[in-house]
Formats: C-alpha cells, structure tokens, sequence
C-alpha cells in the first residue's frame, strides 16, 4: 500500500536539474555531507591496492595500508597533484608522479626526495586529510565530514540485508557496468523511484505496474523502499519462475518471488531477489551529465560441486544480460525528460505512487535549505521564515551564494 492519501506538487523547481548553480549547491550541501558509497572492498582486499573517486568537489582515494583500509583526500601536500590519476591500481607506496613525494596511512609524508629543500617542514600541519570510512558487507562509505549519524544510522533496518546480499557466501560481486549519461543526476534515480511507468517503457521485460494492491512503500528518514511480487498473468513469466525456482534448487537456495528496491539517501539505489542484487551508483558530473555504476552481485551455489558451480555462472550470465536491457530501456527516455525540464515553467505533479519521489526531493531540498541556514546565520542571525527556495533566493539577509 502507499502511505500517502493524496498527489503532490514536486519540491523541486524544474531549474534544479540543469541549472549550474543548482548543481554546484548539491554537490557542496548534499554530497560534501552524507555517506556516499565509493567502491567495493574485494576490489582492494591485498595490500597496496586502492580506489579513486570524487565526492562532491574533492577528490579521494580508499587504500589497502597493510590490512588496513584507509581514505584520504587524492591531492598531494606539494603542488595539488592528484596522488593516484586511475580508478583502481596497485601501488608499492602512495607516491606522487610528479615529485614523487610519499606517503603513509596516518596521511603524514613518508620521504621527501631532496628533502633539504624544504627546511622545518611541518609533516603535522601537511598531512593528508582523511575522511570517515565504514563498511557494510562489500560495500565501502566515505564521509567527508566528521559529525553525522554513523553508516548503521543512516541505513537503518537496511544495513543487515545489503551486509548479507553483497558477501559470501550468499552473493559476489559479478560485474561492474559504467554508463555515462547526457542528463541531471537526479532524472536516473528518480525513474528507479516508480514502477508506475513500466507499461510504457518495460512492457516486455517487466509487463504490468503491480499497483497498489500488490506494492508496499516504506519512508525512512534516510531510505525509502518498494516491496512487491510480480505476479504478472504473462505465460513468459510464470514459465521463468518455473525455471528460476529450478535453478536455486540446483544452487541449494530456497526461491522467493519477492522483489525488493531500496534507496539511501543521495545516491545510492539497490534492488533484490532469490537471484541477484544489483547495486547502483549515480554520480553527478555537470548540471546535465552524470555517471551511473551497475555492480551485479549474482547469488552462489550453497553446494560445492561443479554442476551447481557452473549453473549459478550461467544463471548470472544470462541474469546480466535481461539487467542490460533493463538498463537501455530506462536510459531510453531520460534525455526526454531532461529536455522537458529545460522548457517546465511549472514543478512535476507526484501520484500517490511516487511518493518516493517526494521523500528523495524533500530530502535534497532540506538539505540545501539546512546549507543555506547556516550560511545566514553565520552573518545575520536567526531568520524567522525559510526563503522560498535556497537556489533563488532574492532576501538580501540570506546567504546562498556558491562558495
């Protein structure tokens, strides 16, 4: 069931999904502040191994020091260059290429070529900054600020499913798919919110909206879910849960025709069943691109013989392909939309159904509002009334200019 009576007018203007200005806000007060998932930790399990990402306007690097996982900020101490220029590697020592200036895990320089050049340097005061680093089954989470809720608070009831989902021996990680998108950030995870439009734009893979009756969204203060059972009265489907329930026998696992979506807070979605988990990242670039992540978590046999083996790589093969269609046919409208947005005088009009679309703008829109709070408190005080939006502010005593 949904939770809301009534539709709704979209908290955010249209100008928030191709505005520059819009985009250079989100990336300070929406990603510099939450917990943003950046890579996977059987990617960087041996020493030396690392990952590189950004997170908002800051560039980071997650490194295996000896065991240890640790996330610094990617710009040398010297001249900013970026201290490892590639998404994963492996590495002796965390060294810079252009003066070869090193590193360790407490951020403070290791060695100094020609170090007499830089008499009473400060290793304290020139130490690499590092950043909160959490870890939920394979997923890994960087922070860049200190306070906050912890990763636990923030996932909520979701932490022990996607800790179970993503290690072994129930899931592991199969594939990586990375798409570069033409639109706003927000237009990909707002269309995985609904499954009101899959007449339209699924009508093969998936079929037919499972409707209300058959839906039940949960609104958390971080997260918002869907959970359903597609029951759909196409024969193509009821013979694929015949074989699906066949192929987990083979496995060892029970099947459940459940299906479970799940979305944290910015950017973050993950969906579920008997079969796979996919786990799904979308980072802003500009004000209308963006990359998308795609990791396939296929699930595993339970029994160790090379028939059940060879039938859960089959099984996921063909499982990452029906995601990839998926996938094309999702990514088949969105440039439309983002059109749309640049001509909208008016904001979105939400259905009940999407309610979740409207727990995720809220979300966006309290926290550019909390950003530019603080900003006018710092300079005029207490206000007694919010502007009517953080991104076009015209009260003079409000101060939301992109710093």
């Amino acid at each position: 069931m949904y939770q809301s009576p009534v539709a709704f007018e979209a908290p955010l203007p249209p100008r928030m999904f191709f505005a520059e200005d819009a985009a250079a806000l989100e990336q300070q007060r929406v990603f510099e502040a939450t917990w943003q998932m950046v890579g996977l930790a059987s990617s960087i399990r041996e020493p030396g191994q690392y990952l590189s990402t950004d997170i908002g306007r800051v560039p980071v690097v997650v490194r295996n020091f000896d065991g240890q996982l640790i996330a610094l900020k990617n710009v040398c101490a010297h001249r900013h260059c970026s201290l490892v220029v590639s998404a994963h590697g492996k590495s002796e020592k965390l060294k810079c290429p252009y003066h070869g200036w090193e590193y360790g895990a407490d951020g403070r320089t290791r060695r100094i070529p020609a170090a007499r050049n830089f008499p009473d340097f400060d290793r304290e005061r020139y130490k690499l900054p590092a950043f909160p680093l959490e870890q939920c089954g394979d997923l890994l989470f960087v922070r860049l600020i200190d306070n906050g809720p912890s990763l636990r608070e923030w996932l909520g009831d979701l932490y022990g499913r996607f800790e179970k989902w993503t290690s072994l021996p129930y899931g592991k990680h199969a594939v990586t798919r990375t798409i570069s998108l033409p639109v706003n950030w927000k237009i990909p995870i707002e269309g995985s919110l609904e499954s009101y439009h899959i007449p339209e734009v699924h009508p093969q893979t998936f079929g037919e909206d499972p409707g209300e009756s058959k839906s039940e969204h949960s609104l958390a203060k971080y997260t918002t879910s869907f959970f359903t059972a597609f029951n759909t009265p196409r024969l193509i489907d009821k013979l694929l849960k015949v074989y699906e329930r066949f192929i987990l026998t083979i496995l060892g696992a029970t099947f459940d025709p459940s299906y479970e979506h799940h979305h944290v807070f910015p950017n973050l979605l993950i969906s579920h069943t008997s079969s796979l988990t996919l786990v799904q990242t979308v980072r802003p670039v500009t004000c209308d691109t963006c990359i998308t992540e795609v990791r396939q978590y296929s699930r595993q046999s339970l029994r160790n013989n090379p028939i059940s083996r060879g039938t859960a790589f089959l099984w996921g093969r063909f499982l990452s392909a029906l995601t990839l269609k998926i996938l094309k046919e999702d990514i088949s409208i969105f440039s439309h939309v983002q059109r749309g947005e640049r001509a909208a005088t008016e904001r979105s009009i939400l259905g009940r159904c999407e309610e979740r679309l409207f727990a995720f703008e809220k979300f966006i829109d309290d926290q550019i509002r909390e950003g530019s709070e603080s900003s006018a408190a710092t300079t005029a005080g207490t206000r007694s009334e919010l502007c009517e939006s953080a991104w076009s502010c015209t009260d003079a005593t409000c101060n939301t200019e992109v710093r």
